[in-house]
């Protein structure tokens, strides 16, 4: 067995380091130089190495002028001198044999995001205990590949494909272990997974374990706070998956009431509020489809409204200014209309309204009631809304 005072660790997950031995290398020039690239590519290549058009490609680009086989002449040499500074043996390194580019140590070399494709490889048609073991240890390679160097093409195709292998293991470990019941390790795996990737929805198996522990309102508090990243960061509602975990949560908070006064107290609104009456997406959809069902048999007209919050400079907006008048927003409609109105927040910057018992004729003047509201709110002008609204019945 080597002694880890003989290999080189490069970390190439997260920020770019490597340790030779117990000891840190003191890298004393910027690691997004050509020079620095080009020893990280040999480093991911592993022993495989890199053919020299492909180098010449990810160092340069397509597109680069000049003689490009002198300049990696150049930068070889500049990587030789730059090893020869850092504390490991003196040796070659940097080697071209039948026009590939490799890195030759005489001592072992561990870069992690190869430790981590090895182990994938390694759990594939193995025992089901052994491959939890192999996937679970696999898992901890989870940061993103080299951040720093992001625009760069290689690096961005080295990413993809780590993304890709790293959501396979995790997708694979999720469902070992919930067949094994084993919710409290999985829901801390999860977690670390949407910390690194909080737009892939790892929320859901996070929501998943928290209800199989009975944490419900930790669950409800998980979806409220993912639903909002999605409006405030992407301007996206919630996937339908995720609309599937709330109605499960709100089926299971409040089980096994007794009493009609007790059902009767839970039904009662917590606060008396005037104006509209303000739901979550699902309650929304339910609502609607509810009263779409009884459209016919009541005789009620009831509209639709798409309120779309519009930046009327064009520009791109900074974050604060933005949800303050989304928030604006909010409030106009809950003020501006009737108790018997139902609005939800749809996305970052739309709203959905349910307007009952009103006249065609009178919509225009419910749109200038809330452009009047909003006006007060947002005096500089910058933001305004626009609508489009619809019979539930034409719908």
């Amino acid at each position: 067995m080597e002694k880890d005072k003989d290999v080189l660790k490069v970390r190439m997950l997260g920020e770019f380091s490597m340790t030779y031995g117990e000891k840190p290398l003191q890298i004393k020039r910027k690691t997004t130089s050509k020079v620095f690239q080009l020893l990280q590519i040999l480093l991911y290549s592993g022993e495989n190495g890199i053919s020299r058009s492909r180098l010449l490609k990810y160092l340069f680009g397509c597109d680069a002028e000049g003689d490009l086989s002198a300049n990696l002449r150049v930068t070889v040499y500049h990587l030789r001198r730059l090893l020869r500074e850092l504390e490991l043996p003196a040796e070659e390194y940097i080697r071209t044999i039948g026009g590939r580019y490799f890195f030759v140590s005489s001592f072992p070399v561990k870069v992690d995001v190869l430790d981590f494709e090895r182990l994938v490889k390694e759990s594939e048609g193995k025992p089901r205990e052994e491959q939890l073991r192999i996937l679970k240890e696999a898992s901890r390679f989870r940061d993103v590949f080299l951040p720093a160097l992001s625009g760069e093409e290689w690096v961005a195709v080295a990413e993809a494909h780590h993304q890709r292998k790293y959501f396979e293991c995790m997708e694979k470990l999720c469902v070992l272990m919930k067949e094994q019941g084993d919710y409290k390790e999985l829901l801390e795996l999860c977690a670390r997974a949407a910390a690194v990737y909080p737009f892939d929805e790892w929320q859901l198996w996070q929501m998943d374990c928290l209800i199989a522990l009975n944490r419900l309102g930790e669950a409800m508090e998980l979806y409220e706070k993912t639903t909002a990243m999605y409006f405030e960061e992407l301007a996206v509602r919630p996937s339908e998956r995720m609309l599937a975990y709330f109605h499960e949560l709100s089926r299971r908070m409040h089980p096994d009431i007794s009493g009609f006064d007790e059902i009767r107290e839970l039904l009662r609104e917590k606060r008396s509020v005037d104006g509209a009456y303000d739901c979550s997406l699902p309650s929304f959809l339910d609502t609607y489809r509810i009263l779409s069902r009884n459209m016919a048999r009541s005789g009620q007209t009831i509209y639709l409204m798409l309120c779309t919050l519009v930046d009327g400079r064009k520009k791109k907006q900074k974050k604060e200014p933005f949800r303050q008048a989304a928030d604006h927003l909010a409030e106009t409609i809950q003020e501006a209309l009737r108790q018997g109105d139902i609005y939800t927040r749809y996305n970052k910057s739309q709203f959905l309204i349910l307007l009952s018992g009103i006249r065609q004729e009178e919509l225009m003047i419910v749109m200038d009631r809330l452009d009047s509201h909003f006006r007060k709110k947002e005096k500089a002008g910058q933001f305004w809304t626009s609508y489009r609204v619809s019979s539930i019945a034409e719908l």
